[in-house]
């Protein structure tokens, strides 16, 4: 952490006492603020990474985000208790919380029968009511805000041990007043929960968040990922063409009631969805209400907290310890609250059930909201996968960290994590003897010289499309060859007839591979206008010139009614 602006482990009034999680943009903190009378309060700080914070478009960005963020108050919504400033250290305060995210919920009871359905479908009810809040927010005049969450995921639903269910991470939320804009065609969020229409890089409203729930219902109904196995490309191609399975064609005992529930959720065009958030909740309350199977905060509260207890116990011994313990020097490391050991229950806390990376369908495309960033892929469909040291592959995993700490911990897809330090150069000490004692002899393991190269691959569909890096055509398609590992940025393009060219920046810092998706143009198809057959002039008027026709006097321009 930066020193700026006060010691590296305080900020302001907060003392930070352990680490919770990193990304691309921000680092995410436990912290304490102590007051009188032995007065302690824990909270979540998320701040923004300093070397960024002096980049005004990322300054931008993690500002839009803590305005919205100030703006939401709802008992189903992580709660912001301050945005500040500490000299040139920005961060965001907010609630801290004791729970497990949804997507670990799911996980862990798997082994125990799975997570009952109305339990489930009643924390999406609450999911609902949360984002309703969102999507209603106005501004202090009363203009309708148009907040979109566009990542409404397992990942960034949290369950209190009490049974409180919170939607967090509004770090890639748009509203219409926000100071940093999204370039068209560009893609945000998860694939693997994504609307259509977000797939396409269009602008989304609300009902691309209900079409997310819908996703997590038919999860929730069948037992299962939606798109398990499935690489990103394909993914997105099926939501392009509207390829979704229904829910009784993997579990026929779904009833057909709840299948019509969630096939209206996920209809292709959105105009056929749910108006509204309360409308959708409204839907899965009746259908609670007629199956007879009531389902009370407590209820899920308690059966959380019996898989959790482990967990929960874990945590709270190196919280309790940090808090008797004296504050330490500034420049002390703090604990990282991830554990990264199985124990038998499972305590491993990771991003996704299936991993991250291609065929995950969880991989962010690209994250613009400070919360963290992953790769931002060269256009709207591409879908990149890097390869990282092992420390980065645990940061990507390790994002809901303390498991029990949701409101801080921001979900992401890949986490782009801070690369871990090299390692030094190995110093050995050998003894010879001799007549007169050992002499010690130091050795130096050489390091090995730096990659100078990146092994750099690239897959189009269409399978005719053509691949140009820096308006120079790269061999075949797909494309895989190694090229000069320079750090700069290079204009990627790929076009190919009847298709939409998409063009981007592609960085040469590190193997990677990129999946390419065009779109078809819309005017492709459309019949060409007939050429216009030039029509010659008609003749000259020689009327005049014809006998007995008396000819008239061209008019004077300057006085027309001069004859």
């Amino acid at each position: 952490m930066s020193s700026s602006g006060g010691g590296a482990n305080t900020l302001g009034k907060y003392r930070l006492i352990a680490e919770l999680g990193h990304g691309g943009m921000a680092e995410v903190f436990l912290a304490v603020v102590r007051g009188p009378a032995g007065f302690n309060k824990l909270v979540v700080i998320k701040q923004i990474r300093p070397q960024l914070a002096e980049d005004p478009e990322f300054l931008g960005m993690f500002l839009d985000e803590a305005r919205l963020a100030a703006r939401l108050s709802h008992p189903n919504v992580v709660q912001t208790n301050e945005v500040g400033q500490e000299g040139e250290r920005y961060f965001i305060s907010m609630e801290y919380l004791e729970g497990q995210p949804l997507n670990r919920i799911i996980h862990r009871m798997q082994k125990t029968g799975g997570l009952p359905l109305a339990m489930n479908l009643k924390i999406l009810s609450d999911v609902l009511a949360g984002l309703q809040h969102a999507h209603e927010l106005t501004d202090y005049d009363g203009t309708a805000l148009g907040v979109v969450h566009r990542d409404v995921t397992p990942h960034n639903v949290f369950v209190t041990y009490e049974g409180q269910v919170k939607v967090v991470d509004f770090g890639i939320a748009k509203a219409m007043n926000s100071s940093s804009e999204t370039r068209t065609g560009v893609l945000k969020g998860k694939v693997a929960y994504m609307a259509p229409e977000q797939a396409r890089g269009e602008r989304v409203d609300r009902r691309a968040d209900l079409f997310s729930v819908g996703v997590m219902m038919w999860e929730a109904a069948t037992g299962r990922r939606l798109w398990k196995g499935v690489p990103d490309i394909t993914i997105l191609q099926r939501l392009l063409s509207g390829e979704i399975p229904t829910p009784r064609s993997i579990k026929d005992d779904v009833p057909e009631k709840l299948q019509e529930l969630i096939l209206k959720s996920l209809s292709h065009q959105r105009d056929d969805r749910y108006a509204t958030a309360a409308d959708m909740q409204a839907a899965i309350d009746n259908y609670l209400e007629d199956t007879k199977e009531r389902v009370t905060v407590r209820d899920i509260g308690k059966h959380i907290t019996a898989s959790f207890e482990a967990d929960r116990a874990k945590i709270k011994g190196i919280i309790d310890e940090q808090l008797r313990a004296k504050p330490a020097a500034e420049s002390m490391v703090l604990p990282v609250i991830d554990p990264h050991t199985n124990s038998g229950g499972g305590s491993r806390v990771s991003q996704s059930d299936s991993g991250s990376g291609s065929g995950s369908g969880t991989g962010k495309i690209e994250v613009v909201g400070a919360g963290a960033t992953s790769y931002t892929g060269p256009s709207a469909l591409f879908t990149s996968s890097a390869t990282a040291p092992v420390g980065e592959n645990r940061s990507r995993r390790g994002l809901f960290a303390a498991a029990l700490l949701a409101g801080a911990v921001l979900a992401v897809g890949y986490w782009q994590a801070t690369k871990s330090p090299p390692t030094p150069a190995a110093t050995g000490t050998g003894t010879s003897p001799t007549d007169k004692g050992a002499v010690t002899a130091a050795t130096t393991t050489t390091p090995a010289p730096a990659a100078t190269e990146v092994e750099i691959s690239i897959v189009v569909n269409p399978s005719e499309a053509r691949i140009y890096l820096d308006d120079k055509p790269l061999a075949g398609n797909p494309f895989k060859g190694k090229l000069t590992k320079d750090g700069g940025q290079h204009q990627l393009r790929v076009e190919a007839a009847g298709y939409t060219t998409r063009s981007d920046v592609l960085t040469l810092e590190r193997d990677r591979s990129v999946d390419v998706v065009l779109v078809r143009d819309p005017n492709a198809d459309r019949p060409k206008h007939p050429a216009t057959v030039p029509v010659a002039p008609p003749p000259p008027d020689d009327s005049m010139s014809r006998p007995g026709v008396k000819k008239q006097r061209p008019l004077d321009p300057s006085n027309p009614y001069k004859q």
